[in-house]
């Protein structure tokens, strides 16, 4: 069985997208299955083909955008393929090219969440939900939600439906874990620096910390997805913290793990996730997570025994938690990093990716009748 893995980004960047297409590729390869990624995006100039981690990643062309555009090549290339399996969160773009294409190749949705996580091109958004959700949905066999509320959502359009949570690397980020005494006010955010993630509302809580006497470090790790690098800057000036964050565009994976063996908390901003890949990953390595009280991140996070929730707006709430948070001990620490790996351990892509083998076999057999398969 020969899969390609179709996403609108992919490595150098890093996320939950890149993590999820990257870690499918190498675990469910192998035994007659061969696994390629296709990373279709109006940044490439041209078509290329590259090797990375043993993985054939072939960079695609779009003429125009991540919502509408043309991606060249795409049609030429799925023909060689048995299944197809789209990462597709805005379903406009990169699904129409797969249903103008390559038509004629079984393919199965993963949506990350889909277009809801900002408000941007909102009338945009009803027309597509209203007119053309239904019908690009079909194409596929099955589609495949990360969490519960991603199969509410898609429930409405579809029920043609099987929750698949993504997994995490347990192994790598356990060389993350803290050396030395947790310090409960050695703060990190690694991940993509996009509008969502709220990375500005992290620091104007970390002003407010300072501003009443805590002290936080805080380490703001990652691609500037939608640059806003220089509007980071200048907050951070204005607001006089340059002793106390620190921007670092890019991490490589060593000095990442360094990095988060120096530093005991986990946090972001994020009004919106589809799943929390980088909030499992954090727990992995043993942080206490900083949070809102959304979903589906508050099935992870447990209020005081692995992490703690946050409105991320002044006033006497977010205050007390940090207080709490901050008081913390050596002995409280440990307990609770012990906790956040416990919960991390259920999401190991080891048993993860055991199950999407087992939907690549039914959808490529064309069986949608079956249910969901248990989740960790």
């Amino acid at each position: 069985m020969k899969i390609l893995s179709i996403t609108p980004t992919y490595f150098p960047e890093i996320g939950g997208i890149e993590s999820m297409v990257r870690e499918l590729a190498l675990r469910t390869r192998g035994n007659g299955v061969e696994v390629d990624v296709a990373h279709v995006s109006a940044r490439h100039a041209e078509f290329s083909e590259s090797d990375m981690d043993g993985i054939r990643v072939f960079r695609v062309p779009v003429k125009g955008n991540r919502l509408v555009g043309y991606a060249s090549g795409l049609g030429r290339l799925a023909r060689g393929y048995d299944l197809l399996h789209v990462h597709d969160p805005q379903l406009m773009m990169l699904t129409a090219n797969v249903v103008l294409q390559c038509r004629q190749v079984p393919a199965i949705l993963s949506p990350h969440g889909g277009f809801r996580h900002t408000k941007q091109h909102r009338a945009f958004k009803w027309v597509h939900e209203h007119f053309f959700m239904r019908r690009l949905l079909q194409h596929y066999r099955r589609i495949l939600p990360g969490s519960n509320s991603d199969l509410e959502y898609f429930g409405a359009f579809t029920n043609n439906l099987v929750k698949a949570e993504p997994g995490i690397n347990i192994t790598k980020f356990k060389a993350g874990l803290s050396t030395g005494t947790p310090d409960p006010t050695r703060w990190i955010y690694w991940g993509r620096w996009s509008r969502n993630k709220r990375i500005d509302a992290v620091i104007d809580t970390v002003a407010m910390a300072r501003d009443q006497g805590i002290a936080i470090d805080l380490l703001i790790a990652g691609p500037d997805f939608d640059q806003i690098g220089d509007a980071l800057r200048n907050q951070i000036t204005t607001l006089r913290l340059q002793d106390s964050v620190q921007l670092h565009p890019y991490i490589e994976d060593e000095a990442l793990m360094e990095e988060l063996r120096q530093r005991t908390v986990f946090v972001t901003g994020s009004e919106y996730e589809g799943f929390g890949i980088g909030i499992l990953e954090a727990m992995a390595a043993g942080k206490i997570v900083l949070c809102r009280d959304i979903e589906p991140i508050n099935g992870f996070v447990d209020r005081g025994a692995s992490g703690f929730f946050l409105d991320f707006e002044p006033g006497a709430r977010d205050l007390g938690t940090l207080r709490e948070l901050t008081r913390l001990d050596a002995a409280q620490c440990a307990a609770m990093s012990e906790a956040a790996q416990a919960k991390a351990r259920h999401y190991d892509w080891e048993s993860v990716a055991q199950r999407f083998s087992a939907l690549y076999v039914q959808a490529l057999a064309g069986d949608s009748t079956a249910g969901a398969l248990p989740t960790p």
